[in-house]
């Protein structure tokens, strides 16, 4: 099998070095700057009425359950915790029990509780905000589900990279826009994932040998993108899989040997592009189930590689999308008017699924020149505030 160009591999060499160097450029701690409470090391945020959590006190080792206070009080004002710090619990090994972060917190930060193995559950805080990378790193000892809350938008490369002990679902909430490099690396005890709605891009080897998740997957249809790798080695998957109909591009590998999928749906209307190979290679199902009208486009695409027979289901098209916008005149040997309320954006490609002509627009009307083409079948896609709806549109030669 080719071997791909591996950014998990280089994931885990950026977070040994910043391990390293946050190891090495520790400086000593500022009596003005840090106060401690109950051996852990706090500092006031520049806002003046929120603090950070350092870490422990130097050469304390931390054992036991860790409990993360929502206030503290330092010379007599009272201070809410809402960052825990970087590398503020590096390597504690002894940590031990539940980790409950409290709903104060808005910020994990880089290497924050990297290898902490004793841990053995986590909740996350209703006022999370951003994971910061390797914060979770190698917490192996995590076991149970996991539910990243609405209010987290930013999760980091490698944030949860190899806590293989999660024994439960995966909830990934709809505020999230990026699901980052390696995020579940190995993440391999998970038994179900379900991706939030605002997710538009899944990054490489985001789920890579989360070998353990079974029954169907479903991409929704807010993600664009999905990259490389992202969920190579997902063996585990027994029914369907469904590719949301914002699909845009599918990276090399990133189904690969994901063997257990029974069925495969694209609900794209124009067949997402493959930027590199083997994407689908060690599937055992070769049936694809495309939307209505769309067999040709995807017979003539790279999809047909994989899926010797393509089908499309007239029976799953909503109504309302079209009716949602009307094109005119049909067919045409010119001019086409494009009618909808409040359109975004306009987008045209032919039936091997090239994009030809892309912009962005405001207002219920748009035209365009179709005798910059030959004749032909084209697509036209449009975007409107309530949805995306695509249509066939036949070109005649002058």
């Amino acid at each position: 099998m080719k071997e791909f160009f591996s950014p998990y591999k280089k994931t885990a060499f950026v977070v040994l070095s910043l391990l390293a160097f946050g190891i090495m450029g520790m400086t000593p701690l500022k009596a003005q700057d840090y106060f401690i409470i109950e051996d852990l090391y706090y500092q006031i945020n520049p806002d003046g009425i929120s603090a950070t959590l350092i870490g422990p006190v130097n050469g304390t080792e931390v054992n036991g359950e860790l409990s993360i206070p929502e206030t503290i009080t330092y010379n007599d004002k009272d201070y809410t915790v809402t960052v825990i710090g970087k590398n503020s619990f590096i390597s504690c090994s002894r940590l031990t029990g539940h980790l409950t972060i409290p709903n104060t917190i808005v910020s994990i930060g880089e290497n924050a509780f990297l290898g902490c193995s004793g841990l053995t559950s986590l909740d996350l805080g209703t006022s999370l905000d951003t994971i910061g990378p390797a914060a979770f790193y190698g917490c192996k000892g995590f076991t149970g589900s996991l539910t990243l809350p609405n209010s987290v938008r930013y999760i980091y490369y490698a944030a949860f990279y190899g806590c293989s002990g999660f024994t439960g679902s995966l909830i990934i909430g709809n505020s999230l826009a990026r699901i980052e490099d390696a995020a579940f690396y190995k993440c391999s005890g998970f038994t179900s994932l379900t991706i939030g709605s605002g997710v538009t891009s899944i990054g490489t080897s985001a789920f890579y040998g989360c070998s353990s998740l079974v029954g169907s997957l479903t991409i929704p249809n807010s993600v664009k993108n999905i990259e490389p790798n992202a969920f190579n080695n997902c063996r585990g998957f027994t029914g369907t899989l469904t590719l949301g109909n914002a699909m845009e591009s599918i990276g090399g590998a990133a189904f690969i040997n994901c063997s257990g999928f029974t069925e495969v749906v694209s609900l794209a209307t124009v067949p997402p592009v493959f930027t590199f190979e083997d994407v689908f290679a060690g599937f055992s199902c070769s049936k694809l189930t495309v939307p209505c009208g769309c067999v040709s486009s995807y017979e003539n695409s790279e999809w047909h590689d994989y899926f010797t027979t393509i089908v499309d289901d007239c029976s799953k098209v909503p109504e309302f999308y079209e009716q949602m916008a009307s094109v005119y005149p049909n067919p045409t040997n010119g001019t086409l008017c494009i009618e909808a309320e409040n359109i975004e954006a306009i987008s045209i490609y032919n039936m091997l699924g090239e994009k030809l002509y892309e912009t962005s627009t405001t207002g219920n009307r748009f035209e365009y020149d179709f005798s910059l083409h030959g004749s032909g079948v084209y697509l036209v896609r449009i975007q409107t505030d309530k949805g995306l709806s695509t249509k066939r549109v036949a070109v005649k030669g002058k």
